[in-house]
């Protein structure tokens, strides 16, 4: 009996820390578990009878009255070369009777009988008795079939008058691998009659022998398959370590290799041809991935003379798997073979090199690559060289097993210092968090130190120059109601330009340091697209008139009458856009245009233009129109002044809107600034009823006839003092003073107020802390409005004073028409004198 042949070779493969045990226990098998002789049954040969053949096919042979005189007479069981048949391919007859004993007639009758051939020669063969078809032997119908040993129950009937038996046996003969085959014979080495349990008992305890022989491969082609899914796995949690990857397909080629190399086989298929693809095929495959593998493990690339030698053993496994006819297959086995042999040459160079090099993985690896390659050439040398071995156990898959523990040492030893690497890596990276956490906070303190330095020198210098101004400003603004002459007038507008340019440039640099703290909010609030227009035209226009400048604003059909959004930033945006192109422009007109579109969700997109006729802008600056600080006249001789701001908080106030902004034109001849807004359309909002307080007349005496109050001024500054006591008398009002906080109590301690002009930097006690004490002391029938007058205008400062209880804010330098709307919205007390009078 012969097995399937070895396949042409084993590769070198790699680690698995389970191999130690797994491989421990194989090596144990291996020693109680002696190979014995795969080719051949163990028991002795049956006696030889005489039995008639003929070659040729034709059924009529298998009937007990056909007269096969004429057949020549041959002993079985014998070999094909015994029978003189070599060199011949086809159908083989042999017939015989047996004469039935008392003994085997009883099992006959007892439906027990059974014959018993031995596996034939790689062909099968059917079996008659009596003219009827026992059975046919596993694979009859296949191109090439594993010989097994079969049982054929014989029936009553087949049985003649005369006790007698006729048996015919119709054998299919291969020639081609039956000649190179020197043991297969038509049935084997066994011929028996018997009962059928004792028959199929004796076949089974044969071919349990041949498994138990391969039992130790069996094992070892299991654990190359257990390795396979460990190593996936540590390839699909690491993708960056490829070498699991490819160690866990050859262990898988490997597995299968094995097995097909062995009688475990045939549990599976029949078909020895199948099992020789199978087993060859994935020889060649194992041998792909172990170049793969191992040049992968020792991070080295793959030349290109190497990389042909890899791609060659793919195309030999597509020959292997796809070529037709087996023949050409199993032929070639010898010279496929030796293609191992440059495998096993360039991986010893390899690992030996790594040695050299002081690889302690690459030096545990040779030791296994050694036994490896020892057992492979003894292999190589046994199926070329046909030298005599003891057994037919294929030796490579257990210089593979030596390779996989040595591979095993190897990765735990790399794993294990790859781990004591990473601790350290983690220690270190632990401490340098730390110290890089710390030197963060001190950084972090460093700019919030800063910051808050910034922001207190801005706050300081926004009240130093607006404590100022507020003096300027308001003297100015009620000197102009006094009689002048005209230059007075002139120079008193000169004086009041300064100061309203000197407040813009303080405005906008506050407004700029409260968008660099994130501190804006847009306001969503329904407001009329045209009147926002109209303001904003109506603020630019005294100085349009100046410059003889014409002024138009239009609007596009199809633009929606009113928007949700903050009209206030809006205006704050057109102010400046029309204020730039009216500084730029010295002749012509200012024009601001209007459209709007729809957008997919219901939304609208409103599009402002401001276009001059100015001096226009270079296609080079138009890129830094809106950076911070920047301006296209930056020399010493500039003929426009501006902080660089303006532009740049457009920009940013637009972005918050959900729009953008952008500039279109030429030089010489003027420019266009556009920006966009998005928000849904609204219905117009209700006008407020005119009163005599929106009137021109606000400002006047008649306020504090029709709205006595009763007013006490928290100032210390007695520029400011003067100032609001003027602008007090101007509005019909009188007022006491309190130069600081500790003074507003004592004075509403003496009498109760209406509304309190409250100054939030005030020595002693200042406004905020006076405020809390009043809305905390006093009850409810005696708390004044109190309304904050300060040069504090930084972001925050607003939300302060109401955190401390004020009721309204007023930043420094005051407007007439703002005290005005705030005293008009105070409420007076009913025990105050003012309510008194009234």
């Amino acid at each position: 009996m012969s097995r399937g042949a070895a396949p042409p070779g084993r590769c070198i493969g790699g680690g698995w820390r389970a191999a130690f045990a797994g491989a421990t226990a194989l090596l144990a098998v291996l020693v109680l578990c002696p190979a014995t002789a795969a080719g051949a049954p163990s028991e002795t040969p049956a006696h030889k009878a005489l039995w008639k053949t003929q070659r040729g096919d034709d059924v009529r042979w298998a009937s007990p009255t056909f007269d096969d005189s004429a057949w020549p007479s041959v002993p079985l069981p014998s070999t094909w070369r015994e029978l003189g048949s070599q060199g011949f391919d086809g159908r083989v007859w042999f017939r015989r009777s047996f004469d039935i004993d008392p003994e085997t007639r009883l099992a006959a009758h007892r439906n027990e009988l059974a014959i018993l051939f031995g596996p034939s020669g790689y062909g099968g063969y059917q079996v008659y008795a009596g003219g009827r078809l026992l059975g046919s032997s596993r694979g009859w119908s296949k191109g090439l079939t594993f010989p097994f040993a079969e049982v054929f129950p014989v029936p009553l009937e087949t049985i003649g008058p005369g006790g007698q038996l006729h048996v015919a046996i119709r054998v299919r003969r291969v020639g081609w691998i039956a000649d190179q085959r020197p043991e297969a014979g038509p049935v084997g080495n066994v011929v028996a009659l018997g009962t059928e349990r004792a028959l199929r008992d004796h076949a089974k305890v044969i071919w349990s022998r041949l498994l138990g022989a391969e039992l130790p491969l069996f094992l070892l082609a299991l654990l190359f398959l257990a390795a396979v899914p460990y190593h996936f796995l540590l390839y699909w949690r690491r993708r960056q370590q490829t070498g699991h990857l490819w160690f866990g397909l050859m262990a898988l080629c490997f597995s299968v290799n094995t097995l097909a190399s062995t009688y475990w086989i045939y549990e599976i298929t029949s078909r020895y041809d199948l099992a020789v693809r199978l087993s060859d095929l994935t020889g060649h495959v194992a041998a792909l991935f172990a170049i793969q593998f191992l040049w992968t493990f020792f991070a080295r690339p793959i030349p290109r003379l190497l990389r042909a030698y890899q791609l060659s053993h793919g195309a030999l496994a597509l020959f292997v798997g796809l070529w037709p006819d087996v023949r050409l297959v199993i032929a070639s086995q010898g010279l496929r073979g030796l293609w191992l042999l440059p495998l096993l040459v360039m991986a010893a160079v390899l690992i030996v090199r790594e040695m050299w090099r002081g690889d302690v993985e690459a030096r545990t690896i040779a030791l296994g690559g050694l036994v490896l390659i020892a057992l492979e050439g003894i292999e190589l040398a046994r199926q070329v060289a046909s030298l005599p071995w003891l057994g037919s156990l294929s030796l490579p898959p257990f210089g593979f097993a030596a390779v996989l523990i040595a591979m095993g040492f190897s990765l735990a030893s790399r794993f294990q210092r790859v781990h004591e690497e990473l601790d350290r890596l983690r220690q270190t990276l632990e401490e340098q968090v730390k110290e890089r956490t710390a030197a963060l906070q001190v950084a972090k303190e460093e700019a919030l130190s800063a910051s808050r330095a910034k922001s207190q020198f801005l706050a300081n210098m926004s009240h130093e120059i607006r404590t100022p101004m507020n003096g300027v400003i308001g003297m100015t603004t009620l000197l102009r109601e006094t009689s002048l002459t005209r230059t007075q007038k002139e120079y008193l507008e000169t004086i009041r330009a300064s100061g309203e340019a000197l407040l813009v440039l303080i405005n906008d640099i506050l407004e700029f340091s409260k968008m660099e703290s994130g501190r804006v909010a847009i306001e969503r609030a329904p407001f009329e697209l045209a009147a926002v227009m109209h303001e904003s035209v109506e603020i630019v226009a005294p100085l349009a008139a100046r410059q003889g400048l014409a002024l138009h604003q239009t609007i596009a059909p199809g633009a929606p009458d009113a928007l949700m959004g903050d009209s206030a930033r809006i205006r704050q945006v057109l102010v400046n856009l029309l204020g730039n192109a009216v500084k730029f422009t010295s002749q012509g007109e200012v024009r601001l245009s209007l459209s709007a579109q729809p957008l997919e969700d219901g939304q609208w997109e409103a599009h402002f233009a401001v276009t001059d006729t100015g001096i226009g802008i270079a296609p080079e600056d138009l890129s830094r129109l809106f950076l911070v600080f920047h301006q296209l006249e930056g020399s010493l001789a500039r003929r426009h002044g501006g902080t660089g701001l303006g532009l740049a908080i457009s920009k940013r106030l637009t972005e918050l809107m959900r729009g953008r902004i952008w500039a279109e034109s030429t030089l010489g001849q003027g420019s266009t600034f556009h920006f966009t807004v998005v928000g849904e359309a609204a219905p117009v909002p209700r006008q407020r009823p005119a009163t005599a307080n929106d009137s021109s007349n606000d400002a006047d005496s008649g306020l504090g006839r029709s709205h006595p109050l009763s007013i006490l001024i928290a100032e210390d500054h007695p520029v400011n003092q003067q100032v609001m006591l003027v602008l007090l008398s101007h509005l019909g009002y009188r007022a006491d003073l309190a130069r600081n906080g500790q003074e507003v109590l004592d004075a509403l301690a003496r009498q109760p107020y209406d509304v309190i002009l409250m100054d939030v930097q005030m020595p002693e006690m200042d406004g905020l802390e006076v405020t809390q004490r009043i809305r905390r002391e006093l009850p409810g029938d005696r708390q004044p409005s109190i309304l904050a007058t300060t040069a504090h205008a930084m972001p925050g400062d607003r939300e302060r004073c109401f955190a401390a209880g004020m009721d309204g804010y007023l930043s420094k330098p005051l407007q007439v028409a703002d005290l005005a709307a705030a005293l008009a919205a105070a409420r007076p007390l009913r025990s105050s004198p003012a309510a008194s009078q009234g």
